[in-house]
């Protein structure tokens, strides 16, 4: 089975009199329904309760469909999408920090030398000081950032 709608689908099916599969009860049948009723308030529970995760879903998704150049029914965007979400959060943010580091560089090329190709660049005037963003900070400037979200947004 793929989801609870779907096993409670089933049941229904077995249990209904004119499928003849099992011979249900009253006590089954009322089972089955306050089951299925609370499956469903429980789905519609956690999407209100996420609005903000649909929210980025919903659009990153409509990115990922112009990425792909495709529709709905083309699974490979949600696939990518689904990717991402299982992977560990400790890779995302590393990953995160790689594109900020190295956009933080881009940046500041640009600011010395304009949009002349690296390797026709004087090299001595670089900061060898210069420092970039540690994991640990961009995991608690990520944290913080995320946590002044949830707190602004979230309405529940």
């Amino acid at each position: 089975m793929n989801t609870v709608k779907k096993a409670i689908e089933h049941f229904i099916w077995k249990l209904d009199p004119k499928n003849n599969q099992w011979k249900a009860t009253a006590t089954d049948i009322k089972a089955i329904k306050e089951i299925a009723e609370f499956a469903e308030t429980q789905l519609t529970k956690q999407y209100n309760d996420n609005q903000l995760f649909a929210k980025l879903y919903i659009t990153f998704y409509g990115e990922l469909l112009k990425y792909y150049d495709s529709t709905v029914f083309d699974p490979i965007p949600q696939k990518a999408l689904h990717k991402i979400l299982d992977t560990p959060i400790e890779t995302i943010i590393q990953k995160f920090l790689d594109k900020a580091n190295l956009q933080e560089q881009t940046i500041e090329h640009r600011k010395t030398n304009g949009i002349k190709h690296p390797k026709t660049v004087d090299t001595s005037d670089i900061n060898p000081d210069a420092e970039a963003m540690s994991y640990e900070e961009a995991e608690q400037n990520l944290t913080a950032m995320i946590n002044m979200a949830l707190t602004k947004y979230n309405k529940n």
